[in-house]
């Protein structure tokens, strides 16, 4: 999604990557918040470890990762043409190229 940053977005929006920041920012500052406010009744939270969150991370990943083969390959299956002869290349029109190579 960042690539997309390439294209300008329309006068007066933000782009992309300045609402992904400004989201960034903002949760972080929820989170500190949060961590103040709770205290030690959250035994819920005792659950969350380092070692599941990576787990969490890596499964979210490769479920995003095989979806998005499976999206590209269901794509690249469409845009295949059916027959398999090699397009015609074109050819280049002698009257219009002549006068640039002097012949």
């Amino acid at each position: 999604m960042i690539t997309l940053s390439r294209n300008r977005p329309a006068r007066g929006s933000t782009c992309q990557r300045c609402r992904i920041i400004r989201s960034f920012i903002a949760f972080a500052i929820m989170l500190g918040i949060f961590a103040l406010v709770v205290d030690d009744s959250a035994r819920f939270l005792q659950a969350v470890t380092p070692e599941r969150a990576a787990s969490a991370i890596w499964m979210a990943g490769g479920v995003l990762f095989l979806v998005k083969l499976g999206a590209w390959l269901r794509g690249r299956r469409t845009s295949v043409s059916a027959d398999h002869a090699p397009a015609e290349r074109p050819t280049a029109d002698r009257g219009k190229t002549a006068h640039r190579y002097g012949r």
